[in-house]
């Protein structure tokens, strides 16, 4: 991860390897970096005040976790997904990372990053429980703090 003025474009990282076919069945997250205070319409949730700050979003994509990264990713696409109205058009947040990780769910990696961010509450997760799939970090270090143990965890 780099600061803010020091993007380089995202890096995709797959901690484990391909089956036969090179897919691989993971969970993933994706780190967003918001440069100024915004607010966003996200679909069924409306308006939504993003701060300045990283944002990380946990995903699932099954065998095709790099297809799924990779079409979050690109900055022109069809809106389905609450992250799409992050990372799609205009003064969009920009990629900074993004990790697929075996061995979790979605959900698991929510509810493991709400123990140490702030959830956006019912972002990208109208189909469970979960608080939300969103989390926010104020700067690098928090977010360092709550995606570093998941990184840990997944290389076991």
């Amino acid at each position: 991860m780099k600061a803010e003025g020091g993007f380089q474009g995202p890096r995709v990282r797959v901690r484990t390897k391909a089956d036969g076919r090179g897919k691989t069945a993971a969970a993933y997250l994706l780190i967003l970096w918001n440069r100024r205070r915004t607010v966003r319409r996200v679909g069924s949730l409306g308006r939504v005040e993003f701060e300045p700050g990283f944002y990380v979003y946990a995903g699932s994509g099954g065998a095709n976790v790099l297809k799924r990264i990779q079409r979050h990713l690109r900055p022109s696409k069809p809106r389905r997904w609450h992250v799409d109205y992050l990372t799609s058009g205009p003064g969009r947040m920009r990629p900074v990372d993004a990790y697929a990780l075996p061995g979790f769910s979605e959900c698991r990696l929510a509810q493991r990053l709400g123990r140490r961010l702030a959830a956006v509450r019912g972002f990208g997760s109208s189909d469970c429980r979960c608080a939300g799939h969103l989390y926010y970090a104020p700067g690098l270090e928090r977010l360092q703090a709550a995606v570093e143990p998941l990184m840990s965890a997944s290389a076991r």
